[in-house]
């Protein structure tokens, strides 16, 4: 059996040497970008992350497990026809990505910008803070992100609303559950929204104008998913006419973000470049999660975060 690894970001010797222990007498090719398409050619395994089209030279390949868990790259038509084993990173950047949802909404509730501003003008000017404490979030998505906000919510003494596609098991930080249907519900209760779902069709654009017309005024959106989930126009809309209080987002729908875009100026917008699942640990849990999900293809048993390619993302489990 063929393995082989490609990612742009790129594992060390010890990772490597992790793999190679871990897939025992099986071949194992750290491959790199000019050589990927031929090294595919006799492989049964990808690891890593390359847009699909290379997949095309792979016509062996049984089982692809992608560094990433944002499939919108990768889920074309041609490659779904092919049946594939898909499996994605779902959940194993969910510390590094809520942490850094929580620096947004930390940034925003804090007034950061602002003082950073008035400190490079050397003035000391204080402005009324967004309290945490007694407010209510609303978690759009309950996967491995969205529960660990929740937890933080709950701790800060905020009231935790969520919506999910499917329905998870009800978490103690979280007070209300309800099914996708009611996500204008959400939004009409809630002071902060994060936006932690998977991205797909159906999710195309699903923050837009009218979901905008939901919120308070006073009410803070944070996405960390996909920016494409959030219609940017109506972002910039709703944040310039005060239809919304604030918003922080780690993704945009064209990345990297323009210099001409209009986030960049839009007022009361904390903008952070895609970085949320960037760790010097990223890449070793990446690869602890291969060599789990490895010795359970081996052994003929279901892998962990196997995409449904219907729907676009892994369905959660319900126990």
């Amino acid at each position: 059996m063929k393995i082989v690894i490609y990612d742009p970001v790129g594992f060390d010797e010890s990772q490597i040497a992790s793999i190679r222990s871990a897939a025992g007498a099986n071949d194992v090719v750290v491959s790199s970008k000019e050589q990927l398409a031929t090294e595919l050619e006799q492989a049964e395994i990808f690891f890593g992350f390359h847009p699909p089209e290379v997949f095309q030279h792979a016509p062996h390949l049984r089982w692809i497990q992608v560094t990433s868990a944002g499939l919108d790259q990768i889920l074309v038509p041609e490659l779904v026809k092919r049946d594939l084993l898909i499996s994605n990173a779902s959940g194993v950047y969910a510390p590094q990505v809520a942490e850094q949802a929580w620096c947004l909404t930390l940034a925003i509730a804090g007034r950061v910008p602002h003082y950073w501003e008035e400190q490079k003008q050397h003035n000391w000017q204080a402005v009324d803070r967004i309290d945490l404490d007694g407010s209510t979030v609303g978690v759009i998505g309950l996967g491995g992100i969205g529960r660990r906000y929740s937890r933080v919510a709950a701790a800060f003494g905020m009231r935790v609303l969520a919506v999910d596609l499917h329905q998870p098991p009800k978490p103690e930080s979280v007070a209300e559950l309800w099914s996708i249907d009611e996500i204008d519900q959400l939004l009409e209760q809630s002071d902060f929204v994060l936006v932690s779902c998977p991205y797909t069709s159906e999710t195309h654009h699903l923050i837009n104008a009218d979901r905008f017309s939901h919120m308070k005024s006073n009410a803070v959106l944070v996405n960390i998913a996909r920016g494409s989930i959030v219609d940017e126009h109506a972002l910039v809309d709703a944040l310039q006419s005060g239809s919304i209080a604030a918003a922080g987002i780690d993704v945009c729908e064209q990345e990297p973000l323009p210099p001409e875009s209009n986030l960049w100026e839009v007022p009361n917008l904390v903008i952070s470049p895609h970085c949320a699942g960037l760790s010097p640990q990223r890449m070793q849990q990446m690869a602890d999660f291969f060599i789990e999900n490895l010795g359970r293809y081996v052994a003929g048993q279901p892998l962990m975060n196997l995409v449904d390619q219907q729907l676009g993302y892994p369905v959660p489990a319900q126990v």
